[in-house]
């Protein structure tokens, strides 16, 4: 499995989107997180994002393979001639660069305990989502980690999601509680530095009940609150310190069911 690692900076400078519509021109550019998939209406090839929606690229369409993510990058000229039908079409045709692929990282339904490290488990220095690169995109979370290690070595990475667990009420929002655990699985002959990562979580099934089901009981919105671990004391492996970030979701309403 190929695994994408970037420099924290790095990360932030080329996943911000950087849109730019205006002086006549009647363009866009920009970077997302993209899931590979195929038009509704016209059955080709697509990078669907969440910022202009399926993205159509006549040098990457006989490569993609449905539910492969991907960091892109596009730029859309929407004066072209092939976008002259793009309403029809479902898709905007656009000069698109695959930055990097986005691996897939274990989703699980078991009971996390929290209170005992798995084997190979390290903490990060950071975890959470990019709202502006489209965090959620076609059934897919992806979550950006970063922590202190060898940027060779192999992590495994797991959601992990008990969803018979009631949800708390948090400022009055349903909260579903998770755990995203990392874990080496083997070392490294590389350098030492501070490393980030993403990985993508298809959890669109579950994301996807729990909106009808939020939208039925007249809720707006709901949260993910995702934890992840920060410190481990150095004279006590038992000692865990964890901490979270919060994704937020829209309901679905009732006269949408």
């Amino acid at each position: 499995m190929k695994t994408l690692k970037w420099m924290g900076a790095v990360v932030a400078a080329t996943l911000c989107l950087t849109s730019c519509l205006g002086d006549g021109n009647n363009t866009a550019s920009g970077s997302s997180f993209a899931v590979a998939g195929v038009a509704e209406r016209s059955y080709v090839p697509v990078f669907n994002t969440a910022t202009y929606g399926p993205l159509y690229s006549p040098a990457y369409a006989s490569q993609l393979v449905t539910g492969d993510c991907y960091a892109v990058s596009y730029e859309i000229d929407f004066n072209s001639a092939e976008n002259a039908n793009a309403s029809s079409n479902g898709y905007y045709t656009a000069n698109v660069t695959i930055l990097d692929e986005i691996p897939h990282g274990i989703f699980s339904y078991a009971q996390s305990d929290t209170s005992a490290l798995l084997p190979g488990e390290f903490a990060l220095t950071n975890a959470g989502v990019s709202v502006y690169s489209g965090a959620y995109v076609d059934g897919n979370l992806f979550v950006g980690i970063a922590y202190d290690g060898d940027d060779k070595q192999v992590n495994r990475y797991t959601l992990y999601w008990d969803t018979q667990e009631e949800p708390t009420k948090e400022d009055n929002v349903s909260t579903y509680h998770l755990s995203l655990r990392v874990a080496k699985e083997r070392d490294g002959a590389g350098t030492t530095a501070a490393l980030t990562e993403y990985s993508a979580f298809n959890i669109g099934n579950d994301i996807e009940n729990i909106a009808r089901r939020e939208g039925r009981e007249g809720a707006k919105s709901f949260n993910l609150k995702i934890n992840y671990l920060s410190s481990i004391n150095e004279k006590d492996s038992t000692d865990l310190t964890w901490k979270s970030f919060t994704v937020p979701f829209a309901a679905i309403s009732e006269s949408e069911n």
